[in-house]
This record gives structure tokens, C-alpha cells and sequence, in this order.
């Protein structure tokens, strides 16, 4: 599908493909951002995670993560951005949760040194360029048991795709659909918990 961007009198197409099997949705990866624009990007939004606006935001994914803590597990925000919410409310639980960003939060040792029995992923996977090999890492962090919560948009079809406001950001370069993670789901034998956009939760067998 092709959508149209840019200003009224010189609107540019920019396609995205969508994956037959998983139904992932792809921007032209001729479009997408290399590191220094994503950050630089990231910059304009203040995502503070004391902010209430913000908070509520992302309360799909913090009323699952609040129902998971118990003090003593390991938790990590995978994509924790500059002011993760997630560590916050772990924190305000007494669980001291880690969290990972390649922009903000590069140091790999909590993806090096320690597996994990909650692991949340807000508002990250739309600007993955390797999702397979995220997703596999992932994998390999969970223990048994572990849950994953997910908190991303969910692509509409088609027809209502021009008109979604979530691919106008540029850093948001892949798009879920309920299918996408089932077959997620499938290829890294999880079970799923609920998918119901926009969350999905995952546990690993």
C-alpha cells in the first residue's frame, strides 16, 4: 500500500509493505532513519516518567506490569528510552527493575550478565531495523515462566491506513497486527497471555 505525506501542493508516496504470512507492516526502508535522526528525533519529545499525561499513556502496559511484580524477581525494560515509566513503577513497587535502550541506555551488560522474569517492551518495537534478532534475544533473556509485555500500535487495514497517526512518526519504521505477534508467538514458543492492542503478553513455556 502507498500512503501520501508531506505538504498539500507536493505530497510524496511512501509505500509500505505487508508481510503475507505475519502481516507485519513495513515502511520503505529506503526511509528510514539511521541512528543520529532517531535521536535526534527522539529529542523533540519529553517523555518524563513523572508525568501523569504520560503515565496514562502507557497504562495498557503498566496495569499488566503492576499485576506481575513481586519483590526479589529480575525485571527489565528492554528500549527504556531516556525516562522509563516502566522502572519507575517497579521501582515504586520495590522491585528494582534494569533497563536497556541502544539509544539512551547502551551499556549491553544487563543483556550479557542476567536472565529475566519480566521483561517489558513500551512503545519500542515499531522502531526495530532487526526484529527477528531482537525478538531472539528476547527469547534467551526470559526464564521459564518469564512474561513479556508489549505495548506498541496496532496497524488498522488498509483502508484506514493513510489516516493512522502512528506511522507519520519517521522513527516508526514496522507495524504489529494481532497476527504478527501470534505468529510471533509460534516462532518463539510462547504462550500467549492476551493480545488486545494495543498490549500483548507473552509467557515463555
Amino acid at each position: 500500500m502507498t500512503v501520501a505525506t508531506g505538504r498539500k501542493n507536493a505530497r510524496r508516496p511512501i509505500a509500505f509493505l505487508e508481510c503475507p504470512n505475519c502481516r507485519l507492516v513495513v515502511r520503505d526502508p529506503a526511509l528510514w532513519p539511521d541512528r543520529d535522526a532517531e535521536r535526534a528525533y527522539y529529542g523533540l519529545h519529553e517523555n518524563d516518567a513523572a508525568d501523569a499525561g504520560y503515565r496514562r499513556f502507557l497504562a495498557p502496559s503498566i496495569e499488566r506490569l503492576r499485576a506481575r511484580l513481586i519483590p526479589g524477581m529480575n525485571a527489565l525494560d528492554f528500549g527504556c528510552g531516556p525516562d522509563s515509566v516502566p522502572v519507575a513503577v517497579a521501582r515504586e513497587a520495590g522491585v528494582e527493575m534494569l533497563g536497556y535502550d541502544p539509544l539512551f541506555a547502551p551499556d549491553e551488560a544487563p543483556l550479557d550478565e542476567a536472565t529475566y522474569d519480566l521483561i517489558t517492551c513500551t512503545e519500542t518495537v515499531e522502531h526495530l531495523h532487526r526484529p527477528r534478532a531482537v525478538f531472539e534475544r528476547i527469547a534467551r533473556l526470559l526464564r521459564p515462566g518469564g512474561s513479556l509485555i508489549v505495548q506498541t500500535g496496532f496497524a488498522p487495514e488498509a483502508a484506514r491506513f493513510a489516516d493512522w497517526h502512528y506511522w507519520r512518526d519517521p522513527t516508526h519504521v514496522i507495524f504489529f497486527r494481532a497476527r504478527t505477534f501470534e505468529w510471533l508467538a509460534a516462532a518463539c514458543d510462547w504462550r500467549i497471555v492476551e493480545i488486545d492492542a494495543p498490549v500483548a503478553v507473552f509467557e515463555r513455556h
